[in-house]
């Protein structure tokens, strides 16, 4: 994968996938492995934990068109080779959290996967990424879930600073 060619972006925006999509079955110790060096990448890469997290719900089932979405965030690491989280000095720390959903991106059960994240000045400190345990009627219900839940991790994490005397 040295020589490929970079992409700017992780996935598609309508790339959904399927247990049993219709393509060609991908060789799944060639994948896992992959998928596997993928996940112990997102230590230090947290920005690719989104579709490594997406991708590892197939390890039994893994097609081409999975293997494809694997190399795609190879791809992006290649041209993202130079990029670091830079920390600056702040005057005034403040806890600042953002969520997201996405409705029904999970084409098997129809579940809805929901993000979040926290910074304490300039850093984030606090993600996370995860398929919702209910499947959401509405894109509506679906953000009202993920906003639920960054609440209750903001409240957490408030009462966390309080204890610190933050």
């Amino acid at each position: 994968m040295e020589e490929c060619k970079s992409v700017s972006t992780l996935m598609g925006h309508k790339e959904k996938f399927q247990k049993n999509d219709g393509s060609i079955p991908a060789d799944e110790k060639v994948y896992r492995s992959l998928i596997g060096c993928l996940i112990y990448l997102t230590a230090t890469r947290p920005d690719i934990k989104f579709p490594v997290s997406v991708l590892s719900r197939f390890l039994n089932c893994a097609s081409e068109l999975h293997m494809v979405a694997a190399k795609r965030v190879l791809r992006y690491l290649r041209g993202t080779l130079l990029y670091g989280i830079k920390f600056c000095r702040v005057q005034e720390f403040k806890l600042q959290g953002y969520s997201d959903s996405d409705w029904a991106r999970s084409m098997d059960d129809m579940r809805s996967t929901l993000g979040y994240y926290f910074t304490f000045g300039l850093a984030c400190f606090s993600w996370c990424s995860k398929k919702q345990e209910i499947v959401a009627h509405s894109i509506a219900e679906a953000e009202f879930i993920a906003a639920i839940a960054a609440v209750n991790q903001a409240l957490w994490l408030k009462k966390m600073m309080d204890d610190l005397h933050m």
